[in-house]
């Protein structure tokens, strides 16, 4: 990834103070974390060089009432308890996690200058969608993360129109045939989960290697030689089913 896209990755470390009046707030910040109790939220009317707007805990009406006051470039919902996902179609930048109610993600294929996407769950729960199918309009993606992320008909094929994907993260929760499928039709994208397993950064008990693929194990590199050999083999004949 370019230095110049880090901007468009939200980081929960580097994430701003809290909001708890926006009449406290200069008017030129360009950068805000409101919730939906924040008081004085018409003030987002004035802020014109917003960017980056953080929004947490807020209800359908709440959420409804601050797009249509502000228009950021960069988005990042946590724990939303709404299930209309409308709202502006000119982001480049989306992330939504810990987003319980949310299954069907239609509404993101009007985002078709989306550069940067995040779906994932929360710590506690899985983000459950029925299918990723809107995701193939979203031509202009560069980076694509789906986190802890359970999809109803475990499809990734969706993804593979995504020729211009520079980076794709995401969990080891979908077929081994997903991921070759992949492998073979993005060939210009980043992803480690485009090989047969990996090799864990820090090892279970005696655990170093994870075998991509849903439930799938995690073995050792020096004991379970010929398993991995085995998993390479497979991963390989899934590759050959989608080489045209």
């Amino acid at each position: 990834m370019r230095k110049e896209d880090l901007q468009y990755i939200f980081h929960h470390d580097k994430r701003p103070e809290v909001v708890h009046d926006l009449g406290d707030v200069d008017e030129n910040s360009t950068e805000l974390l409101i919730t939906g109790k924040t008081k004085n939220i018409e003030r987002l009317k004035s802020f014109s060089n917003l960017t980056k707007l953080w929004i947490y805990k807020v209800n359908q009406k709440e959420f409804n009432t601050i797009l249509s006051l502000v228009n950021p470039k960069m988005l990042f919902v946590h724990e939303l308890r709404v299930e209309d996902l409308s709202k502006n179609t000119f982001l480049k930048s989306l992330s939504i996690t810990d987003f319980s109610k949310l299954n069907d993600i239609a509404p993101l294929q009007k985002n078709t200058g989306l550069e940067f996407l995040q779906l994932s769950g929360g710590i506690w729960n899985t983000l459950n969608i029925n299918n990723l199918q809107p995701l193939r309009y979203l031509k202009n993606l560069t980076y694509l993360c789906l986190s802890n992320i359970k999809v109803k008909d475990e499809s990734l094929e969706p993804i593979s129109e995504l020729e211009g994907l520079k980076e794709l993260e995401i969990s080891n929760q979908f077929p081994t045939e997903e991921y070759a499928r992949l492998s073979v039709t993005l060939p210009n994208t980043k992803c480690d989960r485009f090989a047969p397993y990996i090799f864990l950064s820090s090892p279970i008990v005696d655990k170093d290697v994870m075998v991509i693929g849903k439930r799938k194990p995690k073995l050792n590199s020096k004991v379970d030689g010929e398993k991995l050999q085995k998993y390479e083999k497979q991963f390989k004949a899934y590759q050959e089913k989608f080489i045209k």
